[in-house]
């Protein structure tokens, strides 16, 4: 899982470079261009078919964005996150597929979500600037359950969207505090049936706009 993690960063950082350094020679004159990196610690609540395999909530969880403005208020970038779910279950005799175990089961889930996203902010030169977002792109997951010597893991890539709904509010020159509300949607895909789905609330720093 950490060296997934090294080499997705290694590359979401590499293609942002490239894709972006393109744009700074062709900014339209006069136009405010601002571009910010962002922290953020989260806090997540599963729904749908992740909320019934692991029904307490991630304390778990982070997040690294960057955007850069393209036109007026409307800034693009890239996300990606981590979330960790985790819940011990009660000695109970379990069945996955044609194996029926007794005992006590532990139950993980990581989620990695990697978002193309675009923010809109209603304000970007004043203290408190609220905003609205969309993300689309994909959420790799991998889930275990243990029990006892017996082990089972899935892993799949989904197709994911995300709405979210946020705020930055400027505490010194170029740096915010960021608080946002965010619904990832990862589609049903082979292995996993149900769409796995959850709210984050999240809360960091910004550095720049």
């Amino acid at each position: 899982m950490k060296k997934i993690i090294t080499v997705v960063v290694l590359m979401v950082l590499s293609s942002t470079q490239n894709v972006f350094s393109q744009q700074d020679g062709s900014q339209h004159e006069g136009a405010q261009q601002e571009d910010y990196w962002s922290v953020q610690y989260g806090m997540s609540f599963g729904t749908g078919d992740l909320n019934d395999y692991i029904s307490e909530p991630s304390f778990r969880g982070a997040l690294i964005e960057y955007r850069k403005a393209i036109k007026g208020n409307l800034l693009v970038g890239l996300d990606i996150g981590w979330n960790v779910f985790y819940e011990k279950k009660d000695f109970d005799t379990y069945t996955s597929g044609t194996v029926t175990v007794s005992g006590v089961q532990y139950r993980s889930q990581n989620l990695i979500p990697i978002m193309i996203s675009a923010d809109y902010f209603f304000k970007t030169n004043t203290t408190f600037k609220p905003y609205v977002g969309f993300g689309i792109g994909t959420i790799y997951t991998e889930r275990n359950t243990d029990m006892g010597q017996f082990r089972l893991q899935q892993n799949q890539w989904h197709f994911a969207l995300k709405p979210e709904l946020g705020m930055l509010y400027e505490v010194a020159y170029k740096t915010n505090i960021k608080l946002a509300a965010k619904y990832y949607n990862g589609f049903e895909a082979d292995s996993l049936e149900g769409n796995q789905n959850y709210f984050s609330v999240s809360a960091g720093v910004t550095f720049g706009l």
